[in-house]
């Protein structure tokens, strides 16, 4: 310390840091992570009851069944008609109608598809994943209770755990404006902790 330039204090804080919340609100049904545990980017760390969303995917799907059996028959109409009016078998109305038809199943399946995609993301909202490869510093709620992404109620949670990237740890450190100017680009430190006072970190 006699040869040092300047002696300041600091925090070691986490670059990459996020407090993981639900997209979605309902009861908190699985904690899969603790303190301290690690989590892959991508994996579920929680789960929020998921019987009703499930339920509306079976139901999108069903639809979409439906329509898709339709469509065969519609579009099998609609050859056939077309094959009597180019023989003057049938009125130009029949096959007007036989097209409307295809038609109106056509966008009834691209309407039961995007209710199947809807029903999906409302599932993956109930899973909340780690976003990042980091450890888990805080656990803020607990199986049972109610998440919600912006908690307006003394009764829910918003953030589920915070995680950080302990491969992003920097020290930062408060230097006055009378000594900024002893600071320079690429000038060496050493970096001690209070938790381990007798090891010394080069920066």
């Amino acid at each position: 310390q006699a040869n040092a330039v300047l002696t300041a204090n600091g925090y070691v804080v986490a670059q990459i840091q996020a407090a993981v919340a639900s997209k979605g609100t309902g009861r908190l049904e699985f904690l899969g992570v603790e303190e301290g545990d690690r989590g892959k980017k991508g994996t579920i760390i929680a789960r929020l009851e998921e019987q009703d969303v499930l339920a509306a995917v079976r139901q999108a799907e069903a639809n979409l069944g439906v329509a898709q059996a339709d469509y065969q028959d519609a579009r099998l109409t609609l050859e056939r008609q077309q094959r009597l009016h180019a023989s003057n078998l049938s009125s130009q109305a029949e096959l007007d109608a036989a097209q409307a038809r295809f038609a109106r199943v056509e966008a009834t399946i691209r309407y039961a598809q995007a209710s199947v995609s809807a029903a999906e993301v409302a599932l993956e909202n109930t899973r909340i994943r780690a976003p990042f490869d980091g450890t888990v510093l805080t656990k803020y709620a607990d199986v049972g209770e109610v998440v919600a992404p912006f908690a307006s109620s003394a009764n829910s949670r918003g953030a589920v755990v915070t995680m950080a990237d302990m491969n992003s740890l920097q020290v930062e450190a408060d230097v006055s404006e009378s000594n900024i100017i002893r600071v320079r680009p690429g000038q060496p430190c050493e970096i001690t902790l209070d938790a381990y006072p007798e090891k010394r970190y080069p920066g």
